[in-house]
């Protein structure tokens, strides 16, 4: 029986930090609060009102600088930096552990699936950090974000998961351990900042760091 492991690849894979700090040292630069940008466009891109009608990933992210310029008064000061924060979204770093994580999952025979909001112009650099192949789907690919269960349906669908061939590991709750709860999906929760649930939503495990998984599959 194949078995599939299903990811998301921000904050459970990868240190979305590198996008955040790059957001806090272009707000040094321009002379604004860097911590108060940097909350503002973690808070943007969080949102999902700003994801509807579906936009790519990389409108959303001009769509928050253009938003950060009009909330600190600015005129084209955020938005000017845009390729420079797409590439700093492109270049995320690994978490110390999921490397030799995922290695043992490959070695396993796990089919390793990720499920990301993201978007084809980005997610290939992203993958590429990881150093172990995966399927890769996107909201690109769907045309809807987490946590739409028409992403989660679409995925499901193709593979043809069951609750005996398929677990599902995250760190974002909302977007990932709620929808997958729905769905009735075997979940391990990454919760890498020990956070209190925000729903009846019960993953299946939870454990700080990707490498705790191992005891599970």
């Amino acid at each position: 029986m194949q078995k599939y492991l299903t990811f998301d690849c921000y904050g459970t894979l990868l240190q979305e930090a590198g996008t955040y700090d790059t957001i806090a040292q272009l707000a040094r630069k321009i002379g604004v609060d860097p911590q108060l940008a940097r909350d503002r466009f973690v808070t943007y891109q969080d949102d999902r009102n700003n994801m509807h009608p579906y936009i790519d990933y990389d409108l959303l992210t001009r769509n928050n600088l253009i938003h950060l310029d009009y909330q600190f008064g600015l005129k084209h000061q955020f938005e000017s930096y845009y390729v420079d924060v797409l590439t700093a979204h492109r270049n995320l770093k690994p978490f110390p552990e999921v490397i030799r994580t995922l290695q043992a999952l490959q070695q396993r025979d796990y089919h390793l699936i990720m499920m990301s909001n993201s978007s084809w112009d980005i997610i290939p650099a992203n993958a590429a950090a990881l150093q172990v192949p995966f399927d890769i789907w996107t909201a690109e690919d769907v045309h809807a974000y987490k946590p739409d269960l028409h992403f989660f349906n679409t995925v499901a669908d193709h593979y043809g998961f069951t609750t005996d061939n398929h677990w599902h590991i995250a760190q974002g709750y909302a977007s990932d351990i709620v929808p997958a709860d729905q769905l009735g999906w075997k979940s391990i929760w990454i919760n890498r900042d020990n956070a209190a649930p925000t729903t009846a939503a019960v993953p299946t495990y939870a454990a700080a760091t990707l490498d705790k998984i191992l005891a599970w599959l």
